[in-house]
């Protein structure tokens, strides 16, 4: 019987905290999340490094996910040797081979017709503002996935409405590029929570905003969709859609 190689010959495989030298290779992170029962508790997420930096860290799991880590709350890292049984995950990312992904996001408006944006920074000293939202998830069904992201990038609990638009756009986030097919769900909020106290859990998010139409229209250059104002100002005066619009540009 083969006797299996001493431990040392096995450290050179493995890296105990990982950093922006590794990115492209495959790395297990162990990190804190909230778990409402119990507080911060650890969770592993397994995958290829796509991207880190100081506030962010992108791993691409096994099922083409993106998964954003915030670095503060990893508690170990490191790099590991491909899996003997399970294929490799997928080499995509790039400007040529875009992370191809489903998204959902929610338009939360109040009773005075402001709506609630969040932040992102994607890089290069740019700030994007757009509806609360993110990638669904393996198993996870659009509106499924817009509750999700409500609740972990601000905190409360909504009941996301009709499916208004829809939109596909490629970018960059934090070197990591993305071809992103959206469904914007509709929400009227009938106690909406004070932008300040969001709690931002989310690790690409920078800030929350209520806006009014009139802010919209003097920030398109910040906004996404470029011409969110004049979408969500058709839908205020004639209603809903029967079917839902394509705001991309």
């Amino acid at each position: 019987m083969n006797e299996p190689p001493p431990p040392g010959r096995l450290r050179p495989r493995y890296v105990r905290r990982v950093t922006d030298e590794h990115v492209g290779q495959r790395v297990s992170v162990r990190h804190l999340v909230d778990d409402a029962d119990r507080g911060p508790r650890p969770a592993d997420v397994v995958g290829r490094l796509a991207a880190l930096d100081d506030d962010v860290m992108l791993v691409i799991d096994r099922h083409g996910d993106l998964v954003t880590l915030d670095p503060a709350r990893v508690v170990a890292s490191r790099v590991i040797p491909p899996h003997p049984r399970r294929p490799p995950e997928p080499p995509v990312g790039t400007r040529t081979a875009p992370l191809v992904r489903d998204a959902a996001r929610t338009l939360l408006v109040d009773d005075a017709d402001r709506v609630l944006l969040v932040a992102h920074t994607p890089g290069e000293g740019r700030r994007v503002w757009t509806a609360p939202g993110g990638g669904v998830q393996t198993g996870e069904d659009h509106r499924e996935a817009a509750r999700r992201e409500v609740s972990e990038e601000i905190g409360i609990e909504v009941e996301p409405g009709p499916w208004v638009w829809h939109r596909r756009v490629v970018f960059p986030f934090r070197r990591v590029w993305l071809d992103q097919r959206e469904r914007w769900f509709w929400c009227r909020v009938t106690d909406p929570p004070d932008a300040a106290e969001t709690p931002l859990v989310d690790a690409g998010i920078v800030e929350a905003r209520w806006w009014s139409p009139d802010d919209l229209a003097e920030a398109s250059d910040e906004l996404a969709p470029a011409r969110l104002a004049d979408h969500l100002g058709v839908l205020l005066a004639d209603g809903l859609p029967d079917d839902p619009v394509d705001v991309g540009e």
